[in-house]
């Protein structure tokens, strides 16, 4: 798959409005991004994601994937809450895993046509109703499913801890309203600021 459509004029953009991002655009200037075109995947990794870190997410993934295969909501569903647990997964987080493959066995979602042509907003009403689907989830699927060009996950902690890198130093936490100031001006690209971010920050690359 190749880059959204946007990308090329995303990082032009960019690069002249917010001098100090530049400087990450250029150092990573071989990076790209792609969806992986599996909802179900997108949504089940988010929340192995949440609050560890990538290398952590990755080794519960590998356990995961190991214990049932093909990620489809059957598959999932036919895992024991205690053989899920065992991937390295929390009680709670188990829960959520199980809640999303309910939701999408129950409204029989199997390929991409049921997103497509649907505003992201739609989609965020919908996805926000599932027991364990938070802002956060909500945001990285429109960000790594859908591509969407204007996201900004204003409570990421690797977002926040890059801004305070570039922009602070690291010698001072940026307040709440000097990170929305920042971000605004990568409007209406801030998903692609974002994906740069997280670049800078670690040595894998960040993918959900």
């Amino acid at each position: 798959m190749t880059n959204p459509n946007y990308w090329q004029e995303s990082i032009e953009y960019l690069t002249k409005t917010d001098p100090q991002l530049a400087i990450i655009l250029k150092q990573h200037s071989q990076y790209s991004i792609t969806s992986r075109g599996e909802a179900l995947e997108t949504l089940l990794r988010s929340i192995v994601g949440q609050q560890i870190s990538v290398k952590a997410a990755a080794s519960v993934w590998k356990k995961l994937t190991n214990l049932i295969g093909s990620i489809n909501s059957d598959n999932v569903l036919s895992a024991s809450s205690e053989n899920l647990k065992s991937c390295g997964l929390s009680k709670q987080k188990t829960q959520y895993i199980i809640n999303i493959a309910e939701h999408f066995k129950a409204n029989h979602i199997v390929s991409h046509s049921y997103w497509k042509g649907r505003t992201y907003l739609s989609i965020y009403d919908e996805l926000i109703t599932i027991k364990g689907i938070g802002p956060w989830t909500v945001e990285m699927f429109g960000m790594f499913y859908l591509l969407e060009k204007d996201i900004f996950p204003i409570k990421d902690i690797g977002i926040i801890r890059a801004m305070n890198r570039l922009y602070g130093n690291n010698k001072k936490a940026l307040d709440l309203d000097e990170i929305i100031k920042i971000s605004d001006t990568w409007k209406p690209y801030r998903s692609v600021a974002c994906w740069f971010l997280w670049r800078s920050i670690d040595s894998k690359e960040v993918l959900y």
